[in-house]
């Protein structure tokens, strides 16, 4: 009887929703494909363009709707098999039902879009993007969640945790180390949150960070101790509110250029595609056009990625970074470098930069390696001390056309160079060069 009912109300829910036709036109920045129905746009995730779908809404708005997925009617010729068998559920590759070269295709539309949306430059065309080659197995990092004790990445569209024992994503490297993530997650009784796996660089094996929410448990560092022991794991941090604690050696190195080292931490941000990295930091170079006798100012400096390189190349370089731990790494390695013209100038990015216009400084060239919410913090403070260059590296479409919107009161973009570090995601990184007008 139970059941009966049960089949009855599905089908009076199917009579009054039943289920929208839709032609999928694009792929938007995120994990959705789009289409228009009754004028309105809808979001669909595991599309692709130029399919036709059957969806049902789960979440009208006024002028667009969030829809499910339910049948494809006429599939792409660009879809494929996911190669990842925690697909679909797991959330972390939104568009790995995409052939790469459709992805491409779908980053520099969306790029070229938001320079011609939320820019208003619908004649600025980005450079075809570049590669680093591999689409799977590249990260050197791996950001792990942790509920009760277990490892993985939360399903799309919620806060639900798809346990995983392997990622094609990750190096050969991480991914070895994933059991031991696990192994960690289970032992430990403070409340961790997040953990990440990253390659050392300049030796075997990998170190661990991980987020605690509030304070480290008394028993864990006697347990942590122990389980260096007995894993093949260099390094542990834990770090909380206020707290860092350090088991083992947590050093890592990235290279920025190939003869180039920079050891730096766990837990400090580096880029996850060491490959893609590197040509990242030539296209910097290359677009920055320096001479010998340039001062440079490098904002968003991290552990000196760019600001090391292009010391090598500039009589001066100063690099912003806010980070205590990032900032001290960067000045390291300037130092075992033998780079004598590089400052680190420790704080936020907004007050350095009023002090070096209360300075009256000047520099040739600004670079802005912002995070994925843009510079819009310093934008007034970069046309105030109107650098003959300017190089902005952005994770973030939409926020770069925000801030190259307002850069043009007195920059001329020049070059935009899409770089592709984040195969199977929306994700894009573009360096863009702008001269004074």
């Amino acid at each position: 009887m139970e059941r009966s009912i049960a089949a009855l109300l599905h089908c009076q829910t199917n009579w009054y929703n039943p289920p929208m036709r839709l032609r999928v036109t694009s792929m938007t920045y995120g994990p959705h494909g789009i289409g228009r129905h009754g004028g309105k746009a809808v979001f669909v995730r595991g599309v692709a363009p130029g399919e036709d779908v059957e969806v049902d809404v789960r979440e009208p708005h006024a002028s667009f709707d969030y829809a499910e997925l339910r049948e494809i009617v006429r599939p792409s010729p660009s879809r494929r098999q996911p190669p990842c068998r925690y697909l679909p559920r797991c959330g972390g590759c939104p568009w790995q039902h995409l052939d790469y070269s459709l992805q491409l295709e779908a980053k520099s539309a969306n790029l070229h879009e938001s320079l011609r949306r939320i820019a208003g430059m619908p004649e600025l065309t980005p450079r075809p993007i570049l590669t680093a080659g591999e689409e799977l197995g590249y990260r050197s990092r791996l950001t792990l969640r942790v509920e009760a004790g277990e490892v993985g990445f939360y399903a799309a569209a919620s806060h639900d945790l798809v346990t995983i024992d392997a990622c094609l994503l990750a190096s050969p490297t991480v991914a070895a180390a994933l059991p031991a993530a696990a192994t960690l997650a289970a032992q430990l009784s403070s409340r961790l949150r997040r953990l990440e796996i990253a390659e050392r660089g300049f030796a075997a094996g990998v170190v661990f960070h991980g987020e605690v929410e509030g304070k480290l448990a008394a028993s864990d560092s006697a347990r942590l101790d122990t389980w260096l022991q007995q894993q093949p794991v260099a390094g542990v941090t834990l770090a909380g509110k206020g707290w860092r604690r350090v088991w083992g050696d947590d050093r890592i190195a990235i290279r920025p250029e190939p003869d180039l080292e920079l050891i730096t931490r766990a837990g400090t941000f580096t880029q996850v595609n060491p490959a893609a990295n590197q040509r990242l930091v030539a296209e910097v170079i290359a677009l920055a056009e320096i001479n010998a006798d340039e001062a440079i100012l490098d904002v968003y400096a991290g552990a000196g990625n760019l600001s090391l390189p292009l010391a090598r190349r500039a009589r001066r370089v100063v690099a912003i970074e806010q980070d205590l731990h990032a900032a001290a790494d960067a000045r390291a390695a300037a130092a075992a470098a033998g780079l004598t013209g590089f400052e680190v100038v420790r704080g936020i990015a907004r007050r350095a930069l009023q002090a070096q216009i209360q300075a009256s400084a000047y520099y040739d060239t600004i670079v802005l390696d912002p995070p994925r919410s843009g510079a819009a913090e310093v934008i007034d403070s970069v046309l105030r001390l109107s650098p003959r260059k300017l190089v902005y590296v952005s994770c973030n479409p939409t926020t770069l056309a925000r801030d190259l919107k307002e850069l043009a009161r007195k920059f001329r973009i020049d070059v935009v160079q899409p770089i592709d570090l984040f195969p199977q995601t929306y994700h894009l990184e573009t360096v863009v060069r702008a001269t004074r007008r």
